[in-house]
């Protein structure tokens, strides 16, 4: 239990920064439009929502398989979290993370179902997830251990990921998958690039501090995958501008009041 605990933690983390921060500042937004029953400003702000969720969840689920290890004994690795717990946690963190897009893409979809007054279909989503991942935890769990509990939730948020979408686009018209697949396979192949950079840098600084070689990594993660997402021509210009921008203006706010 503390070992799927800690590491489900940090995977939370990055659902808190990224997709929580874009779900929030948008639902007034989403809300507004169902309730005008504009389903082009839907569609168009769904898009935005998931293009930010793609661009900043998927190198980040890749960046975090890599470094499962170094980022729990970084964090956790003290006292009596043992060399044992590290591994055990570290490789829970790993098979969480494949389903992190998941947990992201699943708020966010949600949300519009919320904002068109339609509960239903989050909740028997949710059951359906529910029960998913019961079955594929007793099966996995039996031959992988902890891995296999978190790999099943993973594979079920995917699951039911995938029937939201399913569900979404029988409500409010075609969704052009074909744009949003073709958007988000190449930031696969920009967050693998940035995944082989980030172990190579990993095993390179295997001796240095524990803290310079994840913050080298992430560093030269990061130029990878601005690269690469600047090679395969992704267009970032509307990835949720309006969010973005409500987010800077809190920081803003945030720092202001720090210095006060």
């Amino acid at each position: 239990i503390s070992t799927l605990t800690y590491s489900n933690r940090l995977n939370a983390f990055v659902m808190a920064i990224v997709v929580y921060s874009i779900t929030t500042v948008m639902y007034p937004m989403i809300s507004k439009m169902a309730s005008e029953k504009d389903m082009s400003g839907l569609k168009q702000i769904l898009h935005q929502a998931i293009a930010g969720v793609n661009f900043f969840v998927i190198p980040a689920s890749f960046g975090t398989m890599m470094i499962s290890k170094q980022l729990v004994r970084l964090l956790y690795g003290r006292g009596a979290f043992d060399e044992q717990a590290i591994v055990m946690t570290s490789s829970a963190l790993f098979f969480y993370s494949i389903g992190m897009i998941g947990f992201g893409l699943k708020d966010v979809l949600n949300r519009f179902f919320f904002a068109m007054q339609d509960a239903r279909t989050p909740m028997i989503n949710g059951v359906i997830s529910t029960v998913l991942n019961i079955i594929m935890t007793i099966t996995f769990s039996r031959f992988m251990g902890i891995s296999g509990i978190a790999l099943a939730m993973s594979i079920a948020t995917l699951i039911s990921t995938g029937l939201l979408f399913y569900d979404l686009h029988k409500k409010i018209g075609s969704i052009d998958i074909r744009e949003i697949i073709r958007s988000s396979y190449k930031i696969f192949v920009a967050s693998g690039f940035m995944a082989i950079g980030v172990k190579l840098v990993v095993n390179a600084s295997d001796d240095w501090p524990l803290v310079l070689s994840i913050g080298c990594a992430i560093v030269a993660g990061m130029l990878i995958y601005l690269l690469f997402i600047n090679l395969l021509r992704v267009d970032v210009s509307h990835i949720a501008p309006d969010a973005f921008a409500r987010i800077k203006s809190k920081i803003a706010i945030w720092r202001n009041n720090g210095r006060e």
